[in-house]
């Protein structure tokens, strides 16, 4: 969890995030850490193919929580506010599917 949150390498942070949602998949805590990733990682990117955290929690959430009262509502914040253009048009796309 310290390593998703706290690493000052961004792909550091991407792996955690995902080893995470693999290995803890039906740990309550999950959903809130994914939000928060989803919220607070500060990732910026500075090449076309890197990977950012903050996508890739946002994509486990829809997958292992598409009934959850907070879903939608942060697919919708991040459509609209996420400082990555590229996780911006990722939000839409997947809120156009959802609604």
């Amino acid at each position: 969890k310290q390593k998703a949150q706290y690493d000052d390498d961004d792909n550091v942070r991407f792996v955690a995030v995902k080893e995470i949602a693999k290995g803890w998949k039906y740990e309550p805590w999950l959903f809130e850490l994914l939000r928060d990733r989803a919220l607070n990682d500060p990732f910026v990117r500075e090449k076309d193919r890197q990977r950012n955290p903050r996508q890739l929690a946002i994509e486990i959430i829809i997958k292992q929580y598409p009934d959850n009262p907070q879903t939608l509502p942060l697919l919708r914040d991040r459509a609209e506010n996420d400082p990555d253009d590229k996780v911006r048009e990722f939000a839409q796309k997947k809120l156009a599917q959802l609604v």
